[in-house]
């Protein structure tokens, strides 16, 4: 809002409902972030400042903030599993089983698998979950060298216009379970 807008235009651009938006700003406002500009109705605001370093723990809980600011990406992400998995087949089955050591497997598989037990297993998104033992100097190191694995990438760019975009996440935090 570096420019003066209504609540309501903000919320046209945004996708968010006018009552969170109002909220909001009402809040904002009295953190000092934003400030009414003019005597118009509707209401126009504007931000004080185009940069702003506020404690988050004024505004919200810090979960909560890490789930606002994380939630589009989760969602992108989810959205392109689904479009992965439907491009392969539309119909999918999970194959749950107890392997030999007594520990519970799942892997999903398209309904067609199962007519054609020969067929190549199809190529998925890459999403594995897992809880790694780890010194503290081991995860420093594991995280330096994905990320340096991951810029590599960036920086060599695409091969040929007609590459596909991928998305990408990754994070490695210590397991909130244990610890």
């Amino acid at each position: 809002m570096l420019e003066p807008q209504s609540i309501a235009a903000v919320a046209e651009v945004t996708g968010q409902s006018q009552n969170a938006l109002t909220y909001w700003v009402k809040r904002f406002v009295k953190l000092g972030l934003l400030k009414e500009v003019g005597t118009s109705r509707p209401a126009l605001y504007q931000a004080v400042a185009q940069t702003f370093i506020i404690d988050p723990s004024r505004v919200m809980p810090l979960d909560d903030m890490l789930d606002r600011l994380n939630r589009p990406g989760w969602t992108r992400l989810l959205q392109g599993f689904t479009q992965e998995y439907r491009r392969i087949s539309p119909d999918w089955l999970v194959e749950l089983r107890v392997t030999e050591d007594g520990m519970l497997s799942r892997r999903q598989l398209p309904t067609w698998a199962l007519d054609d037990a020969q067929a190549p297993a199809p190529e998925l998104p890459l999403n594995e979950w897992g809880v790694i033992q780890l010194s503290r100097e081991q995860a420093r190191e594991l995280k330096g060298r994905l990320e340096a694995l991951i810029m590599e990438y960036f920086e060599a760019g695409p091969e040929t216009e007609q590459d596909e975009v991928y998305f990408l996440h990754l994070a490695l935090t210590r397991d909130a379970v244990h610890g």
